[in-house]
């Protein structure tokens, strides 16, 4: 059962990405293959009640509509359940959260989707932003053991298409274990998301994962003390899964929507 980090680097306005050093390190460091271009596009909107004055923002719900390359023709859409306030007195039974409704549409579908929303349902959803990886890397060591993606997180073009360093959010990298003695089997329908809430990662995985990728740093200069970290268990780099087409990784899907919907 493959475990996933993902971590998320700040990036000040002006300065450049270490991107670029990093995979340029671990290329000439490692015995690394190299696979198809890691890329990525997240449009986030925030329930409009949340945007009123004196709202309470805690409660906010976000619709996340999300495509990763790593599930080809498919684009995830998300949506936080509803908030509950807590109880006011302490005899009071816990509220219990609804589990996040997570779906599937095909990736040709995600622009009219997405206007869609921005249109016929603006008075329920605000646009809060997007943002895109465009040409990252993906590499693969230790024969596809640890698969390694690197990409910079910026908000889409203007008509010009210029890249420019003031759109540009962090760096994004995610480091995945295959541990190839306990392979979960693929899940394709949305019922099975459900288990999502049981895909926590253990201590020790993710203790191997924040090692292996320091190791991987090490003598770049690029400290990733200040990053956000998130973990989860996925089935995104088992290696006898060639053809992805159609195939949901709601863990990896999940993992990346919770971290995406706090840049700004």
């Amino acid at each position: 059962m493959p475990s996933t980090g993902l971590f998320f680097l700040p990036i000040a306005p002006n300065q450049p990405s270490p991107s670029a050093l990093l995979v340029s390190h671990i290329s000439r460091s490692f015995p690394a293959e190299t696979l198809p271009t890691f890329h990525l596009d997240h449009r986030l909107f925030v329930d409009t009640s949340s945007l009123l004055p004196n709202s309470d923002t805690s409660l906010r719900r976000y619709t996340s509509i999300l495509t990763l390359c790593h599930s080809p023709g498919t684009t995830y859409v998300g949506t936080t359940p509803p908030k509950e306030k807590p109880p006011a007195a302490a005899s009071d039974p816990p509220a219990t959260s609804p589990t996040s409704t997570l779906i599937t549409i095909p990736s040709a579908h995600a622009d009219p989707f997405t206007q869609l929303i921005g249109t016929k349902l603006q008075s329920h959803w605000a646009h809060r932003q997007s943002l895109v990886v465009d040409n990252g890397t993906a590499l693969a060591l230790q024969h596809e053991e640890w698969i390694v993606r690197i990409g910079d997180v910026r908000t889409p073009t203007g008509r010009s298409g210029q890249q420019t360093a003031s759109n540009l959010r962090g760096m994004i990298v995610e480091v995945s274990f295959n541990d190839t003695t306990s392979v979960r089997p693929g899940r394709k329908d949305s019922a099975d998301q459900q288990d999502t809430q049981h895909s926590g990662v253990g201590k020790d995985d993710e203790t191997l994962i924040r090692g292996f990728l320091d190791s991987l740093f090490d003598g770049t200069g690029v400290q990733m003390a200040s990053s956000r970290a998130l973990f989860r268990n996925t089935r995104s780099t088992n290696p006898e899964d060639k053809d992805r087409s159609g195939v949901a990784d709601w863990d990896l899907a999940s993992l990346y929507m919770d971290m995406l919907r706090t840049p700004r």
